[in-house]
């Protein structure tokens, strides 16, 4: 059985295996918007799209500069996210989203 948590927002008492309670994790979901508004356009969709077989083959390493998982390749199954450049915008290729979500907070917060 997976670990239960309580849920990480403030004052919910729901546990669940999740970091959030269902309804929490729809309330932020809309908040972030859709793809198209947080920028993702056809192109990507088209591009990552083209990726994701050889990605589910476990043929890919991480695009990001810093791989954060024991090993580069990206296992068949494992979430993964298109990296890009931050300064040129250009899509670098496939990354774990563990490192891609870690590599968004260091730029974020000037790292």
């Amino acid at each position: 059985m997976p670990r239960q948590h309580v849920c990480a927002e403030p004052g919910c008492p729901e546990v669940q295996a999740a970091r959030r309670c269902d309804d929490h994790q729809a309330q932020r979901e809309r908040a972030r918007g859709t793809k198209q508004q947080r920028g993702y356009d056809a192109a990507h969709g088209r591009l990552r799209a083209d990726w994701a077989p050889r990605v589910e083959r476990g043929e890919v390493d991480c695009h990001e500069v810093v791989c954060l998982m024991p090993i580069r390749r990206i296992l068949p199954g494992q979430a993964w996210h298109l990296c890009h450049d931050r300064e040129t915008g250009q899509h670098l290729g496939p990354g774990h989203a563990s490192c891609n979500a870690s590599e968004g907070g260091r730029a974020a917060h000037g790292g």
